[in-house]
Parts: C-alpha cells; sequence; structure tokens
C-alpha cells in the first residue's frame, strides 16, 4: 500500500521534510535591497518630477505619498501574491517564506514592511518646530533611534536567522529562492535582545542628552522664539535655525554666520520678498544677531516623498546691517498674513 499509495504533501501522515533550507546572505539581501531602492527612486522621480508645483505644498506630508507608492511594491511582492520575490530579491535568488518554507499573506507582508519603514519614514518627515507638540518628537525619536537600531543591529549581527523586527513582528524569513522546503533555522541567541535594548536606550537616552547640551550651548529659547515668529507667515512649512561659528583655514579668523533655512510653499517670484520679510522679523525681534557677521535666509521650495525629492534653494545672505539698509529701502508691500493652522 504504501508503494501505491504514497501520501501527498498536504496529507496528515506524510513525513515532515527535515529542515535544510538555508537563510539568505547577508550580502546579497543587501544588494537586493539596493536594486529594489533605485527602481523606486527612479520611477517616483519620473512620476513626480512633473508636478512639482503641488507636491512642494505638502511640506511634512511628502513622505506619506511615497510611503503609499512603495507599500504595494513591498507588501504585494514580498506576499503569497508576487511568491515572496521583489525584482531584487528575484535577481539575488532571494524569497520571503515563514518558517515552513510558504510565502507569507498580503496582510502579513503589508504589516512586515510597515515596520520595517516606519523609522525612516518618520526620520523624513520635517515638522514645524513651533506648532508641533514635543511629545510628538519624543515619540518619533523613540520609533526612528529604537526600532530601527534594533532591527538594523539584528539583520547585521543575528547571524543565525537575520530576521530584524519587521521579520519576527509576522514570522518571516528571507531565504535561498533556489531551494525548497523548511528552513534550517534555529534560535535567537538572547544576547541578542541585551545588546539590541542597550543600542536602544543608548540612542534614545543619548539623543535626550545631546538635545540638553546643545540647548546649553545656544540661546535656544531666542531661537525657537525666531523660528515661531517665521512658522507663523503664510506659506511657510517649517523653519530649521542656526548660529554658526565657522573657521576659515586661510587665516581669515573666525566669522558668525545666524542662518535661516525656511521651507516655503509660495510662489517662485516671491521668494527675495519672503526673504526680506524674514530678515525683518528676525532683526526686529532678535537683537543679539546684529553682533553676527553674516544673516543668512534660504528659502527652499520643494518636496522630499522618501522614494522622490526635488528643491529650489535660493540663499539671500548680507550682513545684519546691510539687510537693515535694504529693509529702509525695500518697497512698501502688504505684509504675509499668518499661517491658517
Amino acid at each position: 500500500m504504501s508503494i501505491l499509495f504514497q501520501p501527498h504533501a498536504g496529507d496528515p501522515q506524510a513525513p515532515t521534510p527535515f529542515p535544510s533550507r538555508p537563510i539568505g546572505p547577508l550580502w546579497r539581501r543587501i544588494v537586493a535591497a539596493l536594486v529594489d531602492a533605485i527602481i523606486l527612486v527612479v520611477a517616483g522621480n519620473v512620476m513626480a518630477l512633473p508636478f512639482f508645483d503641488t507636491l512642494s505644498r505638502l511640506g511634512a506630508w511628502g513622505p506619506l505619498i511615497g510611503f503609499c507608492v512603495a507599500l504595494p511594491y513591498y507588501g504585494l511582492l514580498n506576499s503569497r501574491a508576487g511568491n515572496g520575490q521583489t525584482p531584487g530579491k528575484r535577481l539575488l535568488h532571494l524569497q520571503v517564506v515563514n518558517a515552513n518554507g510558504e510565502t507569507i499573506s498580503v496582510t502579513k507582508s503589508l504589516v512586515r514592511y510597515a515596520v520595517l519603514i516606519a523609522p525612516f519614514l518618520l526620520n523624513e518627515m520635517t515638522l514645524p518646530i513651533t506648532r508641533t507638540p514635543k511629545f510628538i518628537f519624543y515619540l518619533m525619536s523613540v520609533i526612528v533611534f529604537g526600532l530601527g537600531s534594533m532591527t538594523i543591529y539584528l539583520v547585521l549581527f543575528n547571524r543565525k536567522t537575520r530576521q530584524g523586527v519587521h521579520d519576527l513582528a509576522v514570522g518571516s524569513y528571507v531565504a535561498e529562492a533556489d531551494e525548497t522546503g523548511a528552513l534550517k533555522v534555529q534560535r535567537i541567541w538572547k544576547g541578542h535582545w541585551v545588546v539590541g535594548g542597550a543600542l536602544v536606550v543608548l540612542f534614545v537616552v543619548g539623543g535626550f542628552v545631546l538635545e540638553g547640551s546643545i540647548q546649553k550651548l545656544y540661546d535656544f529659547p531666542m531661537m525657537f522664539a525666531d523660528a515661531r515668529l517665521i512658522e507663523e507667515m503664510e506659506g511657510v512649512q517649517s523653519v530649521d535655525v542656526n548660529d554658526w561659528t565657522w573657521t576659515s583655514w586661510s587665516g581669515g579668523g573666525k566669522k558668525t554666520i545666524y542662518d535661516v533655512r525656511v521651507s516655503w510653499s509660495g510662489k517662485k517670484a516671491q521668494g527675495e520678498w519672503i526673504a526680506t520679510e524674514v530678515a525683518s522679523r528676525i532683526l526686529q525681534h532678535n537683537t543679539q544677531v546684529m553682533g553676527r557677521n553674516f544673516l543668512r535666509i534660504e528659502i527652499v521650495r520643494g518636496y522630499n516623498l522618501g522614494i522622490a525629492r526635488a528643491w529650489v534653494n535660493h540663499r539671500f545672505e548680507d550682513t545684519p546691517a546691510n539687510w537693515k539698509m535694504k529693509l529702509r529701502e525695500r518697497p512698501t508691500q502688504q505684509p504675509l498674513a499668518p499661517a491658517k493652522l
């Protein structure tokens, strides 16, 4: 009977095959990720560039558009629907499977990608510093540095399974595609959790300590107040204020630059007027800027979708005294209205 009627693979009486399918090598996994990234970046830039003006109004939400575009790419292709292979994995002979060597469902694949991309997505989002609650920045820091560092550490140093947090969340592996059957895997060394947890604590706590140190070195409350004044302007998405000290190696000595970088969604023709208005508000509010060698105003228009980005940067730089002279000579125009929140 056993010779005439061989049990099928799905038969509960069928013998379980001995696990022998190996985990995919790290170097091939990295190359596959680069191939997929190149495909998405090229396609994303080609599709996005004709809509520059429209996309430049997205501000901090731009990366969410890129996430929604990349989600079906990774979510579907890494699942059963795509045989567990993106073009990069197919080229490098890799496949996303579970411990039994079977491809995973679309739902699990979508969750896997969401967990993987969350730190990178949040890291790309530039929120307005004065209009965003501080706990949001703290939460983002925990996800970016905590979840991100843990995932990278496990993929690099967890040699037995090469599972990051995204793989552990859904029970998936990246295995050799040229072989079939159950995977030959071992339990993760418990020490990885200790080391990974220590890294998470180091990055998160270190970020807060670094923030405190920076606030002691610079007049952060004044810089924050300057940023608030600018972020109240119509069309301003976010502001980055820095107080630089630049040392010339050619013997020119030290120079100080008060740098205000404005992400703006308005019309290109108004760039110089916006820079002048920014300089006016800064000089009226912060008298310490008069002691700097230069006041630099950068007006940036563009978008960042994560998978595609483009921007136009206009820099206006002069001494504070010359800025004041320009302000006295500028034509009278209607001041910009505060931004609508």
